[in-house]
């Protein structure tokens, strides 16, 4: 299984929002010149917006989807039921929406989940897997 790359949301949303600005395709051999980025970390944030559907690639390049289309261009609250749509195929997403109880989970329960889908910085992978569970309206607790 592949693990869901540890990257931000921001990083993902300013990924599409980049890609929109330029008509929705860009090479992707040129995207990191293009952006001006930390090559190290921009195959992680394409990773992961390729794994929630938001992009897709199509002969080197990077597409938005109609779903990237649709996170870029909603109202905060359809973004959020959007994005738990997507998330609740995927690892470590949905083990985490089979175990939270009314929109809450316990730190311990979301670090246990993350070694056992296979995260070792367990501390790091929490802080961010947190920010995206805050995306879709899952309080964590203490």
């Amino acid at each position: 299984m592949k693990l869901f790359p540890l990257v931000y949301v921001d990083q993902v949303m300013g990924l599409l929002d980049y890609i929109q600005s330029v008509g929705g395709r860009v090479d992707s051999s040129r995207l990191g010149e293009l952006l001006g980025v930390d090559l190290d970390l921009l195959p992680h944030v394409v990773d992961a917006a390729l794994i929630l559907g938001l992009l897709r690639e199509e002969n080197g390049d990077l597409v938005l989807t109609e779903i990237g289309r649709k996170s870029i261009n909603t109202e905060w609250k359809d973004f959020r039921i959007l994005m738990k749509s997507i998330n609740k195929n995927i690892e470590p997403f949905k083990d985490v929406l089979s175990v939270q109880k009314k929109g809450k989970i316990n730190i311990e329960d979301l670090k246990k989940i993350l070694e056992k889908n296979g995260y070792s910085d367990v501390e790091n992978a929490a802080t961010i897997i947190a920010q995206w569970l805050t995306l879709i309206g899952i309080e964590i607790v203490e």
